[in-house]
């Protein structure tokens, strides 16, 4: 994931016109929207709300004959989760 928070923040750095700044980078930060990594899911969106959890889909993946496979494509993380419920909701998700 390291190379996914990279690319996404080098995205973000590079929109920004002008000086870095506390406000320039964190402005540039919550305007990512829609950001296809190859890496995740679905598009990647910072967003203004007041909590984040972009990343709320996964694939499911389990060891088979000493290798790791993946046994469920892209997934939506269980709304069970009452923070993943209250997410989608204010993302519209």
């Amino acid at each position: 994931m390291g190379f996914t928070i990279a690319e996404i923040t080098v995205h973000a750095l590079n929109s920004i016109d002008g000086e870095y700044t506390k406000e320039s980078v964190n402005q540039a930060l919550k305007n990512v929207k829609d950001f296809d990594t190859g890496q995740l899911c679905e598009p990647w969106t910072y967003g203004d709300y007041p909590f984040h959890i972009p990343n709320n889909v996964d694939w499911t993946t389990t060891p088979r004959d000493g290798k790791m496979v993946t046994a469920q494509g892209c997934t939506a993380i269980s709304s069970a989760d009452p923070l993943i419920a209250e997410y989608r909701k204010i993302a519209g998700k």
